[in-house]
């Protein structure tokens, strides 16, 4: 799991058919809830459509990202998978 913040929006013409109506963003890792860049922006896809832009996220990544998807595979790298409102 990776700490990041939601920092635009991908659009693609064209998507895997497990991927319609699943949102793409570009998130930036961060270091904690100051926010400091940690590592390369990389895409995450949004299975439930629960960020929007400046959001701070939970992001997983490999195998548990595709299996966020509700039918259980989608060919991705990234899910963004929980909001996050505070660090305690």
């Amino acid at each position: 799991m990776k700490l990041a913040k939601v920092t635009g929006v991908v659009w693609a013409t064209q998507k895997a058919k497990e991927l319609n109506g699943c949102r793409l963003f570009l998130v930036q890792p961060i270091s904690g809830m100051d926010e400091q860049p940690n590592g390369k922006p990389f895409v995450a896809a949004d299975p439930r459509n629960l960020a929007a832009s400046g959001d701070k996220v939970i992001v997983v990544t490999s195998t548990d990202a595709a299996q966020a998807f509700d039918s259980g595979f989608a060919p991705v790298n990234a899910s963004i998978v929980q909001l996050l409102d505070d660090l305690d």
